[in-house]
């Protein structure tokens, strides 16, 4: 429809185009209808196609059915002739199998009768055993018998040895009580004597009086003489009664003891005496500096006078070799280790043993007296030391030391401090009171200790050790200030023990050749060598008096130095 405005050309063309559709409406169905059927058409051959295609397929398809059936036939004939072969295979394996398995079974068989052999043999050992079983639990209860009676008899002698003790101990009790019971007889012997001799004084000054009375007329020269020979009878008779007692020696006074004369280096031999029959282990010198004491493997401690070398005492009692001797502070007793494990003590007064100390398990090779010589301290190979009351006579602490003891020495007056040298290199410092080690010193020495002292003012240590060396070592910070070692100085002796002169100048140490060495103690430095022992040298001692050196060797000889 033209519109209002429309040009006259377009509505003309409008119109046309209106009048041609009008025409062709009436075609629009045949067109519909032809374009349906030619699409079914095409829809039809497709099919057509589809199902000729699929005719030649299942044509082919059979075909091959045909041609694959032929060939599974073929095929199937051969799997059946090798099935055959391998089935005739199996048979004859299998007759193979049965076979072996006959002859497993005979032999089966075969072990069966012999394990029924074996369990029988068994069987019988099995009774066989516990017939012997029988047999040994019947010894048994016969031997725990004996045990439990064996242990009966132990404690029947675990208590008579305590009852000995007790004895032992009362028997000890009552020897001290004798001894001072003795001493006061002296005592009183001694006051009754001065009253005597006051008394036979008195008579013979009345006899004097008498006699100058009488003889007052007489002549002065017959006067005088009078008189001289009744002196002369009373200084008799008064040296007479004087020299008739036995008396005592008086020990050396303590202030006397501490100081110590100058130390001079000796130069030759002043006396050479054979001391024991047997091998010498230690030696010492009294502190007073008047007796020697020595001991070795013929089980004897000996004391000898120290200027003339003659024999004083000859202790016996030990039942093993002595390893070590002291004297006590007073020069009355001497004591003496011995690898027997105990410690015997002698007076050196009435020359009787006075006490034994037994506890140690293994040798002891060391014991020092204290310095009121109340107590022994002992060093022994059973890894002990121990501290024994010589009042009450028996051990009053143990230390457990960790290693074998060859020596121990005191490092004060009073025995609360302990210096032990051991088996295993060191040395080791103990509180005696409290039984715990201050210093456990290592390293010092490369082989085990054989003996230690402390010079005379306390300060320093010295130790001796089979790596031949001594050491100084200060006891306040247990730094080693100076060692000590020379060519040809070689330790003879596990327990060979070295010496300090009394005024700490010098060190001396014997030698495994039989030389002794001495040291100057500040500069380290060797002074002098002395040779005349011919074998190895046990020990070394420096006279209180600092004037004489004393030596002793394994050839049972004892040298004095002059």
């Amino acid at each position: 429809m033209a519109t209002q405005h429309s040009k006259p050309w377009e509505a003309n063309l409008l119109t046309q185009f209106q009048n041609r559709d009008a025409t062709v409406q009436a075609f629009r169905s045949i067109f519909d209808s032809y374009y349906r059927l030619e699409q079914k058409l095409l829809s039809l051959k497709k099919e057509h196609a589809e199902e000729v295609s699929s005719l030649r397929v299942q044509q082919q398809q059979a075909d091959l059915q045909k041609l694959d059936k032929g060939r599974l036939e073929e095929r199937a004939l051969l799997v059946d002739q090798n099935r055959f072969k391998e089935l005739e295979k199996q048979i004859l394996d299998l007759k193979e199998e049965r076979g072996e398995l006959y002859k497993t079974q005979g032999q089966n068989a075969q072990r069966l009768l012999e394990a029924n052999e074996t369990m029988k043999r068994l069987e019988q050992k099995s009774k066989s055993d516990e017939q012997k079983i029988e047999k040994l639990t019947a010894e048994v209860e016969k031997l725990v018998v004996k045990v439990q009676h064996q242990v009966e008899v132990i404690r029947e002698k675990d208590s008579t040895i305590q009852f000995i003790h007790d004895e032992m101990t009362a028997l000890q009790l009552e020897l001290t009580k004798t001894d001072e019971k003795m001493a006061e007889i002296k005592k009183e012997n001694s006051e009754l004597l001065d009253r005597w001799i006051k008394k036979k004084n008195e008579e013979v000054e009345r006899m004097n009086e008498a006699n100058l009375y009488s003889e007052r007329s007489s002549r002065h020269e017959k006067s005088l003489s009078g008189s001289s020979y009744l002196a002369d009878a009373i200084w008799k008779l008064r040296r007479s009664t004087i020299g008739s007692p036995q008396i005592s020696p008086t020990p050396l006074p303590k202030q006397l003891n501490e100081v110590y004369a100058e130390s001079i280096m000796p130069s030759e031999l002043k006396l050479k005496f054979p001391a024991h029959t047997d091998v010498i282990n230690t030696i010492q010198i009294s502190p007073d500096g008047a007796m020697i004491a020595t001991g070795g493997e013929d089980k004897k401690v000996k004391i000898f006078d120290s200027r003339k070398g003659s024999l004083i005492h000859n202790f016996g009692g030990s039942i093993q070799s002595v390893m070590c001797v002291d004297f006590s502070y007073t020069d009355d007793m001497v004591l003496g280790t011995s690898n027997d494990n105990s410690t015997r003590l002698w007076s050196t007064s009435t020359g009787r043993l006075k006490m034994t100390l037994t506890g140690h398990i293994g040798k002891v090779f060391s014991a020092r007296f204290n310095g009121d010589s109340s107590r022994v301290i002992s060093g022994s190979h059973d890894r002990t030391i121990k501290i024994w009351d010589l009042h009450r006579g028996y051990c009053v602490r143990t230390i457990f030391s960790f290693s074998s003891c060859n020596d121990v020495c005191l490092a004060d007056s009073d025995g609360s401090t302990i210096v032990s040298g051991h088996l295993d290199n060191n040395v080791r410092i103990w509180d005696a009171r409290s039984g715990k080690c201050i210093k456990d010193l290592g390293g010092i020495h490369q082989a085990q200790i054989t003996s230690v002292g402390v010079t005379p003012d306390g300060s320093k240590m010295l130790t001796s050790s089979r790596d031949n060396t001594l050491k100084l070592v200060d006891l306040k910070n247990y730094e080693t200030l100076h060692t000590y070692q020379a060519e040809g100085y070689v330790s003879g002796m596990n327990w060979a023990k070295a010496a300090i002169s009394r005024d700490g100048r010098y060190v001396a140490a014997g030698s495994a050749d039989g030389t002794i060495y001495f040291w100057d103690m500040e500069s380290s430095s060797l002074i002098k060598k002395l040779k005349e022992h011919t074998s190895a040298i046990c020990g070394v001692v420096w006279s209180p008096l600092g004037d004489h050196v004393f030596s002793a060797d394994r050839d049972r000889t004892v040298c004095i130095w002059n």
